[in-house]
């Protein structure tokens, strides 16, 4: 790919792009500034239409009954009658129902033929209809680079916690939700909170594993709110409550943008005014049904939605989420210790900020710690700084490509 800024080779080969995944996979031992990092092979990874399943979106002002706002069942009760009577318009019964949305998005996703979809579209109550999709962010499951050093003897402030201001010990009774692969539950150096917590791919609430599979949830974690405790790292908010919403499954991170969805609805209904919510994924194929679910969570419930601007070095406008724009979402662009744009960043409206995100040394699954690079890693950065109230900023990124850089992220 072609590099916007003319950064020494050494530098510009030294850092592995992953286009629709927010973090790249790198490996080295822990800095403080960024160091010379590993190349590895780059993998393209695209997202495949699921065949015969799309998610169905009504006009609010079409459904034929009041939602509570508060009670799941009830809520969920409701809204599965009212999409089972919509299916059966068409001759389908409830077995095509996969599941239904309530707080995010007003609709349902099912299984159903194009020939169907293609009149569904022109009923009244329908806002859209969008093909369901999935994909895996981890083609190889991780399996080639060095394992994760353990935690150092001492505690380290890594550079990225320094730049934005950190770090802050965190003293209020909010949420950071972290909508990613899990959080390693019982890492020493994290709080985490299960009672909060969310698994998309698993049916019964009883048999949900919110534990982190691949380790890239359990790194952004860190990143927002690592304890202060004489161990590891610190995080920016240093002990906040860190929710794991398991959206991505697996070492290779499953996902479907239904998934997806439901791990947004379930923000809907927990997520109370003042929470973030850190969405380390920005570089999507457009959907439409993530853009809107993002957006009306954030405006609805005024939960700040953090997100990663993506890491292909295109305009962000091009990616769902990052395209999102609104007053209570927060788009972020990545950027080294010596206040470089970094190459690989998406850039441009709807960035608000730009944050470290080269060589970024975090929590890591299994109790450990290792370096990451990537706007996943400056996106935790902002949700840190969020939760804590207004983000400030303290200069401008450099080189950056397009007119009116973005500033950096800070909290004096």
């Amino acid at each position: 790919m072609k590099s916007h800024l003319n950064y020494p080779l050494g530098y510009c080969l030294a850092i592995v792009l992953f286009f629709l995944m927010s973090c790249s996979e790198m490996t080295e031992k822990p800095a403080q500034v960024e160091a010379e990092l590993n190349t590895s092979q780059f993998q393209k990874i695209q997202t495949r239409a699921i065949e015969d399943q799309f998610i169905v979106v009504f006009h609010e002002k079409e459904i034929n009954f009041r939602l509570s706002g508060s009670e799941k069942n009830l809520d969920e009760a409701a809204m599965r009658k009212a999409s089972m009577e919509f299916l059966a318009k068409y001759n389908l019964d409830g077995s095509a129902l996969e599941r239904v949305y309530v707080y995010a998005l007003t609709g349902f996703v099912a299984r159903i033929n194009s020939e169907q979809v293609q009149k569904m579209k022109l009923d009244p109550q329908v806002k859209f209809i969008e093909q369901d999709r999935e994909g895996e962010f981890f083609l190889n499951g991780n399996p080639h680079v060095p394992q994760p050093v353990p935690a150092p003897n001492t505690q380290i402030v890594p550079w990225g916690i320094k730049r934005v201001g950190g770090p802050f010990l965190y003293k209020g009774n909010r949420c950071v939700f972290v909508v990613d692969t899990g959080i390693n539950l019982d890492h020493p150096d994290l709080n985490v909170n299960e009672k909060k917590g969310f698994d998309a791919y698993t049916e019964k609430t009883k048999d949900w594993n919110l534990n982190d599979e691949h380790g890239h949830g359990t790194h952004v974690a860190g990143i927002i709110g690592a304890i202060d405790n004489h161990l590891g790292v610190v995080g920016v908010a240093s002990g906040v409550s860190l929710v794991p919403v398991k959206v991505f499954s697996g070492a290779r991170g499953y996902f479907t943008f239904s998934g997806i969805l439901a791990g947004l609805d379930h923000i809907g209904r927990k997520g109370v005014p003042g929470d973030v919510a850190n969405l380390s994924f920005g570089g999507f194929d457009e959907s439409r049904a993530i853009d809107e679910a993002v957006l009306n969570i954030s405006e609805r419930k005024k939960v700040w939605m953090v997100i990663a601007a993506g890491n292909s070095g295109l305009p962000a406008t091009s990616f769902s989420p990052a395209r999102v724009s609104g007053p209570f979402t927060i788009t972020v662009a990545a950027m080294d210790s010596r206040n470089r744009f970094a190459w690989f960043s998406h850039y441009g409206p709807p960035i608000k900020f730009a944050a470290p995100g080269v060589s970024i040394y975090s929590t890591w699954r299994n109790g450990t710690y290792r370096t990451e690079t990537g706007t996943s890693m400056a996106a935790p950065h902002v949700a840190g700084l969020r939760i804590l109230g207004e983000v400030d900023t303290d200069g401008y990124v450099l080189n950056y490509p397009v007119a009116h850089p973005a500033p950096i992220a800070f909290r004096r």
